[in-house]
């Protein structure tokens, strides 16, 4: 993973993805770099990268939280954007989580900003339902779940 440190920095600072996320300042190379290592080495979070062929087309996070539920990430890249492979991703890295031993599922969150449209679709599409509103630093978004078994 450590070697698609340059492709997910690039893929983080893609213009669509800081203006869906929740800190629309790019992101410099040695705060991806320690906020990746943190990431890999804990055990309540899995990084899945999303392959089409040999080629590399995005990223799912998952981060396990205290009371079984597991919140989502993802991000296409921008080539492969409109084409599916979001839910391809999303389906792929759930199914790998029911299956994870060491990660005990209860149920799935998206955290979602309400302008947001595309992460809208593709989680409502995926069986998240709305559970709510809440914040992210500071930003409003939607809540979505949908059950882990």
């Amino acid at each position: 993973m450590q070697d698609d440190a340059g492709r997910l920095l690039a893929w983080a600072n893609d213009p669509v993805t800081r203006a869906a996320g929740y800190h629309p300042a790019p992101i410099h190379q040695a705060t991806h770099a320690r906020w990746l290592a943190e990431r890999l080495a804990s055990p309540s979070s899995r990084m899945f990268i999303g392959m089409e062929g040999d080629r590399p087309v995005g990223q799912v996070r998952l981060d396990a939280e205290a009371d079984g539920r597991l919140e989502v990430g993802i991000s296409v890249a921008p080539e492969a954007r409109g084409r599916g492979v979001g839910h391809a991703m999303l389906e792929a890295a759930l199914a790998a989580a029911r299956a994870d031993p060491d990660l005990p599922v209860m149920a799935f969150v998206a955290r979602i900003r309400p302008d947001n449209a595309p992460s809208l679709a593709l989680f409502a599409g995926a069986g998240f339902r709305p559970a709510g509103v809440g914040e992210v630093a500071g930003v409003p978004c939607l809540v979505y779940e949908r059950p882990g078994g």
